[in-house]
């Protein structure tokens, strides 16, 4: 045979090999991600409290419960009433229940009568997003 050529080929071969087994590696890995609707590892139990405004109500405290992994209740309370029905000079208030889910990708949380958090667990004790009113838009931050 030709001097050389066997080691071309076995170099080749090797290099071939190294491929393959990096990509298969890649496909496994890759294969373990969660997805991004999976429930989340982080818990959202406890007292969560925004300032913001939304719409007609301020000052929302929602106490959360998470049940089982993803799935999320409580109750909501507020400053304000969703339907702006305040008399002048009066304090009043509002409140409901809450129910909705903790994934990987995002945290929604529906606000019975006020409207629906779309957002993130942004730190520890941090969810950020936008609650959803009346057609509109609101940026809130909520602190635990």
């Amino acid at each position: 045979m030709w001097p050389g050529v066997s080691a071309v080929i076995i170099q080749s071969v090797h290099r071939t090999l190294a491929s393959l087994l990096l990509i298969t590696t890649a496909a496994i890995v890759s294969g373990c991600a969660p997805e991004p609707t999976d429930p989340s590892e982080s818990d959202l139990s406890g007292v969560w409290q925004s300032f913001d405004q939304d719409l007609h109500i301020r000052n929302i405290r929602m106490t959360l419960q998470q049940p089982s992994p993803g799935i999320v209740t409580g109750k909501w309370r507020a400053d304000g009433r969703t339907d702006n029905a305040c008399v002048p000079g009066a304090a009043c208030g509002d409140s409901s229940i809450v129910t909705g889910r903790n994934e990987v990708a995002q945290v929604v949380l529906q606000l019975l009568g006020a409207g629906t958090f779309v957002g993130e667990l942004a730190t520890a004790d941090t969810l950020k997003g936008i609650m959803r009113s009346d057609g509109k838009n609101f940026h809130v931050t909520f602190g635990r």
